[in-house]
């Protein structure tokens, strides 16, 4: 938006106030200042002088030896132009003017005659194209010798260029603005409301409208004026268009253009006698166009409408676009005499379809798209009329038209001083009932009663961005400035209680750590997937589509991180990358809640919402390929394996104090019979936890991915990955780690090799030598550590070598009470599984 500081200066007492002030207090309050333009910038310098004398060049036949009144002194000038006579008023750039494209003005001897200065004409100024001659001033109104030429020609402006945010309608117009600029420098506001003398006829004998569509035009007004004479604007009008980017086209297009650029509402004119009649009067209708119904608008383009677009019409059809452009049929033209002057309101959502639809964004839609005044209608028609009748000699019809089926009426809104300075944290002082008062009462809203301790506010129908308390808490923020708002820091080092889990948060935080230091990158992928992963990556619940997705390999809300990171695999294979480390944290969208209503943050069940549309869960996934370690002299890298990034996983959890293993085991990995079928058979466990309360929970899975879904995605040679459910991993994390003295006596490590059937799980028959009872307080550790199968066992069989460690708290162990835990240990192999000890 281009605001003209000097038409900003008639509406606000700013005669002490210089426009970098304006600009920065613009800014300040929300009104953001992109840049600023000086309309004299090209001319400064050039001033309106008088061609006191004019002979011939004695030494060049086509040169004239002049002499130039400049208001202060008499100078010789050298000029080859004609179109100009003794007496007459020009432009004239004295010595040290800088003229557009860099020419400076200097003292020049033309023919053996000294030239002090330069008449212009308008392309040498930058004003036109026209250079047959130099620009005469003689007959305009306001010049005289010493005039500066932009002051004359009304340029001596400095224009704003606004950003305005959509939701600021009112800031589209020079009023809105000089509003904002009066509270922001505590200046007196000099706009008052416009009158319209009346001296013609009825207007209802001369036009009548009927709105068909209320809900697309709930308010619409017009004026008639006769006797109007369409011509060229005056230059003061047509500078000031031109200030806020705007061509003249004539008086009564651009008065249109005028009182929308200072009101903000859009107008339009049509030719009154081009307007279809029923019982001798224009007969306006607005209506919702007909499917293929045609229109020729401003712009000579034929238009096809669509049954959503919004017209206005006569009885013979369209005649306008509504809130986007007029038509052709009846636009005034040189010969108009009658004008229908129409001022309405438009519902914003179907102009922006409209001018959408047909690619035609214009200022008018710019406007209503956003929502224009509906109850600042009659002021612009009065504005409007008023103007037309000075400019144009017209005579204004007695009365208005104004159908106005669907009334909107201004909203109400209560504001509570103290919740002003809770929110804001400024002092109740600063922010009491006068202060807010006085500052919402300077852009527009009125006191409209009291509840309790909180004050009422009327707001205006100009600002539909105000409907809520926190919206007016940050009106009266934003017109005191962010900068009062005093510095404090944060509570609890930036976390925001209440809006997310923090202790998830911290478990992400932990794992991630872990998981770089060990080598793994962190990847970031979107959040969807497509049929072919979800067939890869069964989860027994139907995948959320997306009504609008990016494509079909995106259509999804994906239920695993795992697509995505196997296509990070390919792709480092696809560049030559063999060792591949990659872990992701995010969030999966299990399924659809058939609950669902909208998310809340109070919900019972945690921050994610138990009335969220989809069920949603943050999840840990992490893969690993290709060869472990580094090639060295003296040693060689192997495959990764399964028990490579068991390893890493076991890292991970005893990072949060827990233990890994049998014995006082946090952790456990149980294999998989029936499980996922992404992870190969062979080699898939779950991982278990146990919880604060004592039970155990399964937090994940882990295990080598199948070759049918490596063969998908074209990656080579055996990926391992595993995935942890964030919150179940949260919930089994202690509040505070559980420390224990060193040991005082040692310990004693025995081996005992069990010939079991080949069925027989390690894991399953260390579990049960943990909880033998008799060596349950003693023993400190048991696992596995050989596996042998070979001929000297019977078909069926396997040998399983287990070490434990054994050791007591306040003495030392006995062989004695060694050998009764060994006999204890191989009790419990033989009679839970048939173990036979090896010799």
């Amino acid at each position: 938006m281009l605001i003209s500081t000097k038409w900003l200066r008639e509406m606000v007492a700013l005669d002490d106030i210089d426009n970098q002030t304006i600009a920065d207090r613009l800014t300040l309050s929300g009104l953001e200042v992109e840049g600023m333009i000086d309309m004299a910038a090209d001319i400064h310098g050039v001033i309106v002088a008088q061609v006191a004398k004019k002979e011939p060049h004695p030494d060049a036949d086509r040169l004239n030896l002049c002499q130039v009144e400049t208001g202060t002194e008499t100078v010789q000038v050298v000029c080859g132009a004609t179109n100009f006579e003794q007496g007459d008023l020009v432009a004239f750039a004295p010595v040290g003017t800088v003229l557009p494209g860099g020419l400076k003005i200097k003292k020049a001897k033309i023919r053996g005659q000294e030239s002090f200065g330069m008449i212009c004409s308008e392309k040498e100024l930058g004003l036109s194209t026209e250079h047959a001659g130099i620009m005469n001033l003689t007959g305009t109104e306001g010049a005289k010798p010493g005039l500066v030429l932009a002051e004359l020609l009304g340029r001596d402006d400095v224009v704003l260029e606004i950003g305005v945010t959509p939701n600021r309608p009112d800031a589209l117009s020079h009023i809105g603005v000089a509003r904002e600029v009066s509270v922001a420098l505590e200046a007196r506001r000099k706009v008052s409301a416009p009158t319209c003398a009346e001296r013609g006829a009825p207007i209802d004998s001369m036009a009548h409208v009927t709105i068909q569509d209320p809900d697309g035009c709930p308010r619409y007004g017009c004026r008639v004026l006769e006797d109007v004479q369409v011509g060229p604007s005056p230059a003061w009008l047509v500078s000031r268009l031109a200030s806020c980017g705007v061509r003249s086209v004539s008086n009564i297009v651009d008065i249109t253009n005028l009182v929308m650029m200072e009101r903000g509402i859009p107008l339009h004119a049509f030719d009154l006698d081009t307007i279809g009649k029923d019982r001798e009067r224009a007969e306006v209708i607005v209506r919702t166009a007909e499917e293929g119904e045609t229109l020729t608008t401003l712009d000579d383009k034929e238009r096809t409408l669509s049954g959503d677009d919004l017209v206005i019409a006569d009885p013979v059809g369209p005649i306008a676009l509504a809130g986007v452009m007029g038509g052709a049929r009846t636009e005034v033209s040189d010969k108009t005499t009658r004008i229908l002057l129409e001022c309405a309101y438009f519902a914003p959502s179907r102009v922006r379809r409209t001018a959408k639809r047909h690619q035609l964004h214009s200022e008018a839609s710019h406007r209503f798209e956003r929502g224009a005044d509906p109850n600042g209608i009659r002021q612009c028609l009065d504005r409007a009329a008023s103007l037309i009748a000075e400019l144009g000699n017209g005579r204004v019809a007695r009365g208005t038209i104004d159908v106005y089926p669907k009334k909107m009426k201004p909203v109400e809104v209560s504001l509570r001083p103290e919740r002003v300075a809770e929110l804001t944290g400024l002092p109740l002082r600063d922010v009491d009932e006068a202060r807010c008062s006085k500052l919402l009462l300077g852009i527009g809203l009125e006191v409209s009663g009291r509840e309790g301790r909180a004050l009422r506010f009327r707001v205006p129908t100009y600002r539909p961005d105000l409907t809520r308390e926190v919206d007016l808490i940050e009106e009266v923020l934003r017109l005191i400035g962010y900068d009062a708002v005093p510095p404090t820091l944060p509570a609890r080092s930036g976390e925001a209680q209440g809006l997310y889990d923090v202790k998830a948060k911290r478990t992400v935080g932990v794992c991630s750590r872990v998981l770089k230091a060990a080598g793994f990158s962190q990847a970031i992928n979107f959040s969807f997937m497509g049929p072919k992963d979800a067939a890869l990556f069964v989860t027994g619940a139907d995948p959320v589509e997306i009504k609008n997705p990016l494509g079909e390999e995106m259509s999804l809300l994906r239920q695993s991180l795992y697509p995505a990171l196997l296509k990070n695999v390919a792709l480092n294979q696809r560049r030559g990358a063999e060792q591949v480390r990659l872990f992701e944290v995010g969030s999966v969208f299990v399924a659809h809640n058939p609950n669902g209503a909208a998310p809340r943050l109070d919900d019972d069940d945690g921050p994610l919402g138990g009335d969220a549309f989809v069920t949603e869960e943050e999840r840990i996934t992490a893969v690993l390929t290709g060869p472990v370690g580094r090639v060295g002299f003296d040693h060689r890298q192997k495959d990764a394996d399964f028990y490579d990034l068991k390893g890493t996983l076991e890292d991970l959890l005893e990072a949060f104090g827990l233990e890994v293993g049998y014995v006082g085991n946090d952790i456990g990995f149980s294999h998989l019979e029936d499980g996922p079928g992404h992870l190969h058979p062979r080699a898939r466990a779950e991982v278990t936890m146990r919880a604060c309360d004592g039970s155990r929970c399964p937090v994940g899975t882990i295990g080598e991915l199948h070759p049918d879904v490596l063969e998908a995605y074209d990656i080579k040679g055996p990926v391992f990955g595993f995935e942890l459910r964030v919150q179940r991993v949260t919930q089994a994390v202690r509040d505070k780690p559980e420390a224990a003295p060193l040991p005082r006596f040692p310990s004693v490590r025995r081996d005992l090799a069990f010939v079991v059937d080949d069925s027989v799980l390690a894991g399953t028959l260390c579990r049960r030598l943990a909880e033998t009872k008799e060596v349950k307080a003693l023993l400190e550790d048991v696992d596995v550590f050989d596996v042998y199968k070979g001929e000297q066992l019977p078909a069926g069989k396997k040998s399983m070598a287990v070490s434990f460690v054994l050791r007591a708290d306040d003495r030392t162990l006995t062989d004695k009470e060694i050998a009764a835990a060994a006999d204890a240990l191989v009790a419990t192999a033989e009679q839970g599984f048939g173990a036979e000890v090896r010799g």
